[in-house]
């Protein structure tokens, strides 16, 4: 939060930098979330990072470099709440199997 704060002041990178950094500090964020559990709140995190590559892509095809790490990150956020969600399952819950359709 504090390094997104501090690159706002400094505008002296042109656009493709500020989104490639942002992307980047997101992805970050998102491996800290899934360290710390928070599936749901990863899933969505990764998601709007993926949405951000998407619509960033056309105008800067050099993101497609990144958006690859992206998805991977965003796959790998609904895999691990599926897996989690198996853990709970033994108590009687079903897991929620559209984590893996989405995450195809």
């Amino acid at each position: 939060y504090l390094r997104k704060n501090v690159r706002k002041l400094r505008m002296q990178f042109n656009e493709y930098d500020l989104i490639q950094q942002e992307i980047c500090e997101d992805f970050e964020i998102g491996e800290i979330l899934i360290g710390i559990k928070k599936y749901q709140v990863v899933i969505d995190f990764n998601r709007r990072n993926y949405e951000k590559v998407l619509l960033n892509i056309s105008e800067y095809p050099e993101l497609k470099r990144l958006g690859h790490g992206v998805v991977y990150a965003y796959a790998q956020s609904l895999y691990k709440a599926f897996r989690a969600s198996l853990r709970k399952s033994d108590a009687g819950n079903d897991p929620p199997h559209h984590y893996l359709e989405e995450a195809e």
